[in-house]
C-alpha cells in the first residue's frame, strides 16, 4: 500500500493500494457513514429512450457497504453520491458502487482516524516492504499451493498427481515426472521471494530431487520442511513452525497464531478475557496488557469504545482477519479477547512454557 496524502484536519486518507491484501484492508477499514472519493464510470443518457454511453467520472460515496469481490479481486464500495465531476455525467442522491483495484487512487473521508485503524494502515505499508512467502504442501496425491498474506493464509490452488499402485512402472515414473513438472512450473508463476515445501513422507525431498536432476530453475528462494499433510492444516503448521520462524518473523498472520496461543494459555489460568463486557472490565481494572480482535468487528460501537479505551491505555491492539484461522477461532469468543498482564508477565519472565500452556 502507499500512501499519498493524510490530512488529520481535514479527516482524509489519499492511497493507492497495491497487492489484494491493501484491498481486504480497505474493506474493513471503510464503514457506514464515512465518505469515499475515486474514479469510476456512468452510463449518460443524453435524452430519454437513448441507449447512452459509459463517462469517466470521480465520485465521491457516502458509505452504506464495502466488501471485497474476491472472483474478481476488487474493493465494491457502495453508497449514495454526494458529489461528482464531471458534473453534467452525476446525480447526486443515487446509488453507485465503485469498483476499486489494485494500483486505483482512493481517498477515504472519517470524522475521526482511531488510532489503531492508522496503524492497521501504516503496517499495510510496511508490509509492502517485505519479502513474500509462498507454501506448497504436497504428498504423492496432491500439491495444495498458498500465499502466506499480509491478512492471512490464501490456498490459490491444487493439483492432483493421479498416481496409482496399481498403475506399471513406466507409466507410474511418467505420471509422478508429469506431477512434478507442474507443481515447478506453477511454483514458478507464483509471484513470492520464497516458497516453502512441505510434507508428510518423502514426496517433497523427491521433488527436489527431481528438478535439480532435471536442470529445472525455480526462481525463488526454497526450503524444504515437514509437515503432516497436504491440505490448508499442513500450510498452517508450517506457517506456525519454527523452521519457518525467521521467514515470517514479523509477518502478521504468524503473529496472529502466536497472540492466540498466549490468549488460550492465559485463558485456562484465569488470566485471559473475552466478549465486549468482560475485556471492557479488564481494561477499566487495567489488567490487560494486549487486545486482539476480528476486523469483522472492528466497526461495531461497542467494539470501537472498548479499542478506544484500550488505545488510550496504550495498550497494543493487534486486529486479526476474520476469515483465516487464527481469526475463525478468535469468533468463538465474541471476536474480542483481552491477554492479561500477569500472564503476559509470566509468560515473559519464562513461569510459563510452552508445555505448560498446552
Amino acid at each position: 500500500m502507499r500512501v499519498i496524502r493524510y490530512s488529520d484536519v481535514n479527516g482524509t486518507l489519499k492511497l493507492v493500494p497495491e497487492l489484494f491484501e491493501d484491498l481486504y484492508l480497505l474493506a474493513r477499514i471503510i464503514g457506514s457513514g464515512d465518505k469515499v472519493t475515486s474514479s469510476s464510470t456512468r452510463r449518460f443518457r443524453a435524452s430519454e429512450g437513448d441507449v447512452g454511453e459509459q463517462k469517466e467520472v470521480v465520485i465521491e460515496l457516502l458509505v452504506e457497504k464495502a466488501e471485497i469481490d474476491r472472483s474478481a479481486q476488487r474493493l465494491r464500495v457502495t453508497g449514495k453520491i454526494e458529489s461528482g465531476k464531471p458534473e453534467e455525467y452525476v446525480r447526486l442522491g443515487s446509488y453507485h458502487t465503485l469498483s476499486i483495484g489494485d494500483g486505483d487512487v482512493i481517498t477515504v473521508w472519517k470524522q475521526e482516524w482511531k488510532g489503531y485503524v492508522l496503524s492497521m494502515v501504516k503496517q499495510a505499508v510496511a508490509d509492502s516492504r517485505k519479502q513474500k512467502l509462498g507454501v506448497i504442501a504436497m504428498d504423492d496425491e496432491k500439491a495444495s499451493f498458498a500465499y502466506v498474506r499480509g491478512y492471512g493464509i490464501d490456498v490459490v490452488g491444487e493439483v492432483y498427481s493421479r498416481l496409482s499402485k496399481r498403475m506399471k512402472q513406466k507409466d507410474f515414473d511418467k505420471a509422478l515426472s508429469d506431477y512434478f513438472t507442474e507443481i515447478a512450473k506453477k511454483a514458478n508463476e507464483m509471484r513470492v521471494d520464497t516458497i516453502v515445501f512441505a510434507g508428510p513422507g518423502f514426496t517433497k525431498d523427491d521433488f527436489g530431487k527431481y528438478i535439480e536432476s532435471k536442470g529445472i530453475e525455480l526462481r525463488k528462494k526454497t526450503a524444504y520442511v515437514a509437515a503432516s499433510d497436504a491440505e490448508r492444516s499442513g500450510i498452517r503448521e508450517v506457517v506456525q513452525g519454527e523452521a519457518v520462524s525467521k521467514l515470517l518473523e514479523s509477518a502478521k498472520v504468524k503473529r496472529e497464531f502466536d497472540l492466540l496461543n498466549a490468549f488460550l494459555a492465559g485463558l485456562g489460568l484465569g488470566a485471559s478475557f473475552f466478549g465486549v463486557d468482560r475485556v471492557g472490565e479488564a481494561l477499566e481494572q487495567y489488567l490487560a496488557s494486549g487486545v486482539i480482535v476480528n476486523d469483522s468487528a472492528i466497526n461495531e460501537s461497542s467494539v470501537k469504545e472498548v479499542l478506544d479505551a484500550a488505545y488510550m491505555q496504550k495498550v497494543e491492539i493487534t486486529v486479526f482477519n476474520s476469515d483465516d484461522d487464527a481469526g475463525v477461532q478468535l469468533a468463538n469468543f465474541k471476536d474480542i479477547a483481552a491477554i492479561g498482564k500477569a500472564f503476559a508477565s509470566r509468560r515473559a519472565s519464562g513461569q510459563v512454557t510452552p508445555q505448560s500452556q498446552n
